[in-house]
């Protein structure tokens, strides 16, 4: 009977550590991460068909055949001229003048400052020489006075010296009139070259204003590929007016 009780008691014993074991192991579920799902960040890839060609028809006029500049099955690059419109021969006569006139070599400078100058340059000599005669003539003057004075010359002497003397006063305020006049002269001459300068300079920029406008409307007078291609077919429609209907159809592929 207590061996029994013995065995009972140790078979509980084991129960109990059975239950305590199970009870501390970890739950292996809850040990996974939650998976998160991965999210685009770049636009899915093409599906790899190439760009189906498209066609581009381009109708303008012409004023005779060799003006068009293309023929069928040319391949063109973007911007590559196709035709010539109309209109092209009056501003190309222009645009060949206006780069004549500009090709010349500029006007020669006035010499008239120069020459003024040189003329007021002789202007103050003059002006010298005469102050320096008038100068020694009023010395004489002088001499002659006091020697008639003192009654050492006779008084006609010192009444010709004084005479002397106002001529050559004279003389001295006509070479200042002439000094002032060339001087006037030169002032003029210098403005004028200056105007003559400016206007030269604003001829050459209305010619260059002009040619740039010219050659601007030549330019607008040139068909030219939108974008590049092969010419397909050139139709020619009609004719009005001395000009010739043109129609090019353009094969544009949209790869690049």
């Amino acid at each position: 009977m207590i061996q029994q009780a013995i065995v009972l008691l140790l078979m509980m014993v084991a129960i109990a550590a059975c239950s305590s074991a199970t009870a501390e192991a970890p739950n292996p579920t809850t040990a996974i991460a939650p998976v998160e799902e991965p999210t685009a960040t770049t636009p899915e890839p093409d599906s790899g068909q190439p760009n189906q060609p498209r066609q581009l028809k381009l109708k303008f006029e012409v004023e005779k055949p060799e003006d068009l500049q293309v023929t069928e099955g040319d391949r063109l690059q973007a911007g590559q001229p196709i035709a010539l419109r109309p209109g092209r021969a009056t501003l190309q006569a222009r645009l060949a003048q206006l780069q004549f006139e500009l090709s010349q070599p500029p006007a020669l400078p006035s010499t008239q400052p120069q020459e003024a100058a040189a003329a007021r340059e002789q202007a103050q000599l003059v002006l010298l020489q005469a102050q320096s005669r008038l100068t020694t003539a009023q010395a004489e003057a002088e001499r002659a006075r006091s020697l008639a004075d003192q009654g050492l010359r006779p008084q006609r002497e010192a009444d010709l010296a004084a005479i002397a003397r106002d001529q050559q006063a004279l003389q001295v305020q006509v070479a200042q009139q002439q000094l002032k006049a060339s001087e006037q002269r030169l002032q003029t001459a210098i403005a004028q070259a200056q105007r003559q300068d400016k206007l030269h300079q604003w001829q050459a920029q209305q010619r260059q204003m002009e040619l740039n406008s010219v050659q601007a409307q030549l330019d607008a007078l040139v068909v030219k590929a939108p974008y590049a291609g092969r010419v397909r077919r050139v139709r020619w429609l009609e004719q009005v007016g001395g000009q010739v209907k043109v129609e090019i159809a353009l094969q544009v592929s949209n790869t690049p």
